[in-house]
């Protein structure tokens, strides 16, 4: 006869309960999505979830996990001619967001943050102290952050209208299209 109720925890528990609670995070945000909907959605006993995290904010806090190396990307916008660079941070940015194995983790975090305020402390802080420091190393002049920040602003509100909000006709657009188009702008913020 089968066991009745939950699966127990295994040593793939751990990775189903992270999978589950990226995409339930990236569907309904932090503060609508329950330690026992997740549990549920992912066929356990909620308190596997405090053995493995301790508690929601530890299982978010491992969903966060970004789904890029910011040495790695930093050197990818940074690498070339510097009126390129508004076009090649546009193109990363936009390529991450297509990617859904990233897309996910990203719309948590966006999500999260709009929501929470230990995950929007969480995603600034990796923000301003990886991937910003590695950018604005490479600019010109003064105020770098601020400026990435501008950058930033124009491309986060892309994403949202594209991959959040799916609004037409730019949630169907090329990304070669979209970082054509914006690249100036991009390129006008980082190097003035």
């Amino acid at each position: 006869m089968p066991p009745i109720g939950r699966r127990p925890g295994s040593a793939d528990t751990r990775a189903i309960l992270l999978d589950t609670a990226r995409k339930l995070f990236a569907d309904n945000g932090y503060d609508r999505t329950s330690v026992r909907d997740i549990a549920t959605a992912a066929g356990v006993d909620p308190a596997l979830i405090r053995h493995y995290f301790g508690n929601k904010d530890g299982l978010f806090r491992a969903t966060m996990g970004w789904p890029f190396d910011p040495a790695e990307l930093a050197a990818r916008i940074v690498d070339g001619d510097l009126e390129g660079i508004g076009e090649r941070l546009a193109r990363v940015f936009l390529a991450l967001w297509d990617q859904p194995e990233s897309r996910g983790r990203l719309e948590a975090i966006l999500r999260g943050a709009a929501t929470h305020e230990e995950s929007a402390t969480l995603a600034r802080q990796f923000i301003q102290d990886q991937l910003y420091q590695l950018v604005a190393a490479a600019l010109p002049g003064p105020d770098p952050e601020l400026r990435i920040d501008l950058a930033m602003a124009q491309l986060l509100g892309i994403a949202y209208l594209r991959y959040i909000l799916r609004v037409e006709p730019i949630a169907s657009e090329s990304i070669d299209n979209l970082a054509t188009r914006v690249a100036p702008t991009i390129t006008s913020h980082l190097i003035g």
